[in-house]
């Protein structure tokens, strides 16, 4: 018995271990394929949408009935989201179309010193950008007194430009993260990680830099701000309320239940989209040995789709949610609407409702 029981052994778990090797090379499988199909059909769809809907949304807040501070800002973060969308179609859903387009040398340098630092950059300044909306309207809702002087077109363009340095100078270990090979064989992929990029330098900037100041410390602002601009709301709309007749306090209630739900349902849609692409993020750069990194590495691909939905649907919530916007829309489009008294904060409280909403992106 103690001769045959090793045997016994080896008989019984070589099966296992082809098991989870198979298991494993399956997920792998099914992983590569959501990323063709997330890259491809969804990826590419969203961004021919998603640059429509940026393209009009530009046009619309730069209407003169619609030009503010705020419009100024989500103008800035429509060009950010262009810039998002395009360089994930060249980046990603490209490659995936065509895969050999990754051997051409021209590709590789495109890939290494515009491709893929751009499109980070791109995704930074979008989220800042809404950092930027968000603080001008919580100026505007609740420091009245020094919204006129600081709330301007002036004030907004030094807004968005000093937004966008910071961004790039943050950005800045991106461009030495991949580089072109121009020595290599021919089925080889024309760009790979540096040595910084392999690097646990690299690491620690995408998990602490990326992850935690861009990603997470924007949303626990937007979110915090948010809460503060819904509290001044009710608290102004309460104070209004004793002067008001009963037909004006129920639509006041309806404006303001509107906005409170909009303003947490557009913020917790930011965070979701925007936590999946994030929490792969970590794994893929923290290597994790006991995790698949291959595995990892298509998940990490796939998450990227929330980033992508979100810079393509703004347009979509401006339309939803802004009489006003949606008034200019029609206007461009040459159609006539009645759009009776039902009128929205973005009318009844100096352009805040439609606007608003949209600073909790």
């Amino acid at each position: 018995m103690n001769r045959t029981s090793p045997f016994k052994m080896n008989i019984s778990t070589t099966p296992l271990a082809m098991v989870k090797t198979d298991n494993t090379a399956d997920m792998v499988s099914v992983a590569k394929e959501m990323h063709w199909y997330s890259s491809v059909v969804f990826g590419t769809f969203f961004v021919v949408v998603g640059l429509i809907g940026n393209m009009l949304s530009m046009i619309i807040w730069n209407r003169k009935s619609l030009r503010s501070s705020t419009g100024t800002y989500l103008i800035a973060q429509a060009a950010a989201d262009m810039s998002v969308l395009i360089f994930f179609f060249f980046t990603d859903s490209l490659a995936m179309m065509d895969p050999d387009i990754k051997r051409d040398d021209s590709y590789g340098m495109f890939y290494s010193y515009v491709g893929y630092p751009i499109f980070y950059l791109a995704i930074i300044i979008s989220i800042w950008m809404t950092v930027g909306v968000t603080v001008d309207r919580y100026i505007q809702v609740c420091w009245i007194s020094y919204s006129k002087s600081m709330c301007n077109h002036k004030r907004s363009l030094s807004g968005i430009g000093i937004i966008s340095l910071l961004c790039f100078i943050i950005n800045i270990p991106h461009f030495f993260t991949y580089e072109p090979v121009h020595e290599r064989n021919a089925t080889d992929d024309s760009f790979v990680m540096t040595e910084f990029g392999k690097g646990h330098g690299s690491q620690s900037y995408e998990f602490w830099v990326h992850c935690m100041f861009l990603v997470l410390v924007p949303w626990v602002t937007i979110f915090c701000l948010n809460l503060m601009i819904i509290k001044q709301v009710l608290k102004t709309g309460a104070k209004m309320s004793d002067r008001k007749s009963v037909y004006a306090k129920e639509k006041t209630k309806r404006a303001e239940n509107q906005l409170t739900t909009l303003l947490l349902t557009v913020t917790f849609t930011f965070l979701v989209l925007i936590a999946l692409q994030c929490i792969t993020q970590c794994f893929f750069m923290m290597k994790p040995k006991t995790v698949n990194f291959e595995l990892v590495n298509e998940a990490f691909a796939v998450a990227k789709l929330g980033v992508i939905i979100n810079s393509s649907i703004n347009f979509f919530l401006y339309c939803l949610s802004g009489r006003r916007f949606r008034k200019e829309l029609f206007s461009i489009m040459g159609w006539q609407f009645n759009f009776g008294d039902h009128s929205d904060l973005s009318s009844d409280r100096s352009g805040s409702g439609s606007e608003t909403k949209t600073s909790a992106m």
